[in-house]
């Protein structure tokens, strides 16, 4: 245990929960060439990886924890999470999913549901998709998130009503979901109703979108583009 290294890393970590991103990173940084050994400081670090768009960096720290067996299993479950985000981002998408079921047959929680949810949606199999988010939905039917991917699941299925229907409910409860808001402006265009599509994806394009975001700016402007025709 190095105490330079976890003392900088208890200044990332405070930085971090204060949104000085960038500080946090500094200490981080620090705290990781110094010997940073405390596992909460680690997964911090990662998610901000993350949210860079760090990839690689990201899995190889959730990795170092997932591999240190003197953790506590939860600990281990949590790096195993946050490591099947940076596989899946990564290309590995199968990997990602069969770690998040590994990690969910110990523990369930509304964030591994969401993340699962959509990955079954991104792979491709939407009857298992749609089986798994209405499971999901069953867990937490207030969870934006969780409401996002069925409607997306219905979305990708041809089922416009019920997609809508979902879509609207996430954004009730989350108003500034990206993803919800792109797709309710698909809706709204197939709807004929481009004002308001236009709308939706204006309100999305003010958003803080990361490279965790399933949606994209150039997704939002190009079908904001789109509706000019």
């Amino acid at each position: 245990m190095s105490i330079k290294g976890n003392l900088n890393g208890f200044l990332g970590y405070w930085s971090h929960s204060t949104k000085k991103t960038e500080k946090a990173e500094k200490y981080y940084k620090k705290g990781m060439e110094a010997g940073m050994s405390k596992a909460k400081y680690k997964l911090a670090y990662g998610v901000l990886l993350l949210n860079k768009g760090e990839f690689e960096a990201a899995r190889d720290l959730f990795s170092s924890v997932l591999t240190d067996y003197s953790q506590k299993e939860r600990i281990r479950a949590m790096a195993k999470m946050n490591l099947s985000i940076a596989y899946w981002k990564l290309g590995e998408l199968d990997t990602a999913i069969e770690m998040l079921m590994e990690v969910q047959a110990k523990y369930t929680t509304t964030r591994i549901y969401s993340t699962l949810g959509y990955m079954l949606i991104e792979k491709g199999d939407l009857d298992r998709a749609l089986e798994y988010n209405l499971e999901a939905l069953d867990y937490d039917d207030e969870d934006p998130a969780i409401l996002d991917n069925l409607a997306q699941t219905y979305y990708e299925m041809g089922i416009l009503n019920q997609a809508k229907k979902y879509f609207l409910k996430a954004e009730e409860i989350k108003p500034d979901q990206v993803s919800t808001l792109y797709y309710l402006a698909c809706i709204y265009d197939k709807e004929g109703n481009k004002e308001l599509a236009r709308e939706k994806l204006l309100k999305a394009l003010e958003k803080d979108i990361t490279p965790l975001n399933v949606i994209s700016k150039e997704d939002i402007q190009r079908k904001l583009d789109g509706l000019k025709d």
